[in-house]
């Protein structure tokens, strides 16, 4: 299994050089690009789980940041949006201990991962995880304080729609944050877009967010906005 893990980071990798140096067409970087676009976006298949291991490695820095974003009083109904294997939903659960904590992912492979990583907190019912995409949530109106993603804006189908959705699910005053990096050395490919922040603001103003923050950590931002 570490055999596994081992070719995905050095894919992953291999990618990444060949798009630094512009050798993409020479070495096949287009089908790498949009091979680790499809897996970054629905992990499936037998390097799944690893994907997933892979993606909670590369993204513990920026999920403990914006943990600390939300600033949860511990008693709080917050959803987090494509929660991958379930890890920062764990160490969420470990903060907002009194309240309920959401994660979806269209990943079926992720849920069953992060099912099995926070058994016990969906047994105290602290937890709850499911299939979902952002743009159709099953959630009912203003059902959230906080919704939060990270790294998963950029395979959105519909940056507008998912916006959109996050604000239909929030409760009056609740707060969107979406946490991005600079991934310029990406190639953008169906399933792998870039948007700027300017295209977000405009996209969360157009949906009836207010108050719209950006926070800036190192190569890190995360944009916080009420409805």
């Amino acid at each position: 299994m570490f055999v596994s893990l081992a070719i995905l980071i050095v894919i992953v990798m291999a990618a990444k050089v060949m798009v630094k140096n512009n050798n993409i067409e020479e070495a096949g970087g287009g089908m790498f690009q949009k091979w680790i676009g499809s897996q970054l976006k629905n992990p499936k298949g037998p390097l799944s789980k690893w994907v997933g291991r892979y993606m909670e490695r590369g993204n513990h820095t920026i999920n403990d940041w914006t943990i600390g974003l939300l600033n949860s009083n511990g008693n709080e109904k917050i959803l987090e949006v494509g929660m991958g294997n379930g890890s920062t939903l764990t160490r969420l659960a470990q903060v907002n201990i009194l309240g309920r904590n959401y994660g979806v992912d269209i990943s079926e492979k992720m849920v069953k991962e992060a099912m099995r990583r926070n058994r016990k907190y969906l047994y105290d019912g602290v937890v709850d995880i499911q299939v979902a995409n952002i743009e159709s949530l099953p959630f009912r109106n203003d059902f959230f304080d906080k919704v939060f993603t990270v790294h998963t804006i950029y395979f959105w189908d519909d940056i507008d729609q998912g916006i959109c959705e996050a604000y239909r699910v929030l409760k009056p005053h609740g707060m969107l944050f979406l946490s991005k990096t600079n991934m310029e050395m990406m190639e953008q490919t169906k399933d792998f877009k870039l948007y700027s922040i300017q295209e977000i603001e405009s996209s969360l103003v157009q949906c009836g967010f207010k108050d719209i923050r950006i926070h800036n950590r190192d190569e890190f931002y995360c944009l916080v906005a009420k409805k």
